[in-house]
């Protein structure tokens, strides 16, 4: 790449001196104005292979649109100015309609669709859906991997380098309960990855708003793309919608999708660890609804059969209150 770059900064240097004596200007001025047009030439070459290729074919597209508008424009007004006056035309026609292009294709650059183009050009296909951003938390949770295995998630799940960061440093914690759910995060994350097909899509994005904080990190990216988050974590949800950022909830979504239970209904249930009050047992549903079970603390690792007292639904989820049945449905007494 080195001597492709060299071949063509000597044809621009050669090609501009030789262009610039030929029209009347001395050699040292010739040869000083094209040393400064190579220069120029690479440091715009450097800074562009620096730049996402969205944004790149963006303005690229827009420049040569803006470049035919212009030129037709300059054309058409060519014919109402004196001709001395043609060169202006064509100068100012062309560098305020590139700049209104370049300017509005700049802004929109995540909005506009050029990436359609390019994805033809390499031979793929586009995921269908909207993009959506990913938040640590919906990656420990996990239930996103079946949501994109089911098909019901679909679209490109854009993931910030600062998450990924977030995760490995929980992965990397002391504390073994922290540990494990960085690590859950991590298999999560490359599980998502392994299901890339036309319907999910897992990108590693490198937006890096300055916020230190990452709630406030995931919500400028959101905002500016336009595109929701998708998380479990209730706070976030509330500043983002306060801000007008969309957000999936995966604990609102799973309870849409759960079984509804009602007062009276009976099933089977396993106690995993005591209640906060006395004598209660806590065990979980299919979904992770929590189930206090009353008098229940000494079957912890049995499974027992419950019924339904009441449901308690808050917006952070639900909780349900049962007691223990004997096999035909009855009441327990319990002495």
């Amino acid at each position: 790449m080195f001597g492709i770059n060299l071949i063509f900064l000597l044809l621009i240097f050669v090609s501009s001196a030789f262009g610039l004596y030929l029209l009347g200007l001395d050699v040292y001025a010739s040869f000083g104005i094209a040393l400064f047009i190579t220069l120029f030439a690479y440091m715009a070459s450097s800074y562009i292979s620096r730049q996402k290729t969205r944004n790149v074919l963006a303005l690229s597209i827009s420049l040569g649109a803006a470049l035919l508008i212009a030129n037709l424009l300059a054309f058409s007004l060519s014919r109402i100015f004196p001709s001395r006056y043609e060169f202006f035309v064509y100068l100012i026609s062309n560098l305020v309609v590139i700049y209104i292009f370049i300017a509005f294709s700049y802004s929109k650059r995540h909005e506009l669709r050029y990436v359609k183009l390019l994805n033809f050009l390499r031979g793929t296909d586009e995921v269908s859906g909207v993009p959506k951003l990913v938040d640590t938390s919906a990656l420990i949770d996990g239930r996103i991997v079946k949501l994109a295995e089911s098909g019901i998630l679909e679209g490109e799940l854009l993931i910030p380098k600062f998450v990924l960061g977030e995760l490995q440093h929980i992965a990397d914690s002391t504390d073994p309960l922290r540990r494990e759910k960085g690590r859950r995060g991590l298999e999560m994350l490359r599980k998502l990855q392994e299901l890339n097909n036309r319907r999910i899509r897992v990108t590693v994005i490198s937006d890096n708003p300055r916020n230190r904080e990452v709630d406030h990190k995931l919500i400028n990216i959101a905002r500016s793309r336009r595109i929701p988050i998708i998380t479990t974590d209730y706070n976030l949800q509330k500043l983002a919608e306060v801000q007008g950022v969309e957000v999936i909830n995966l604990n609102q979504l799973s309870r849409a999708l759960a079984p509804t239970v009602f007062p009276g209904d009976t099933f089977s249930i396993k106690i995993v660890r005591p209640g906060k009050e006395a004598e209660q047992g806590l065990g979980y549903l299919e979904d992770g609804t929590m189930v206090v079970v009353d008098k229940a603390r000494r079957d912890i690792g049995k499974t027992v059969n419950v019924e339904v007292v009441s449901i308690y639904q808050s917006d952070t989820g639900r909780i349900v209150f049962a007691r223990k049945t004997d096999e035909n449905g009855s009441r327990e007494e319990v002495a």
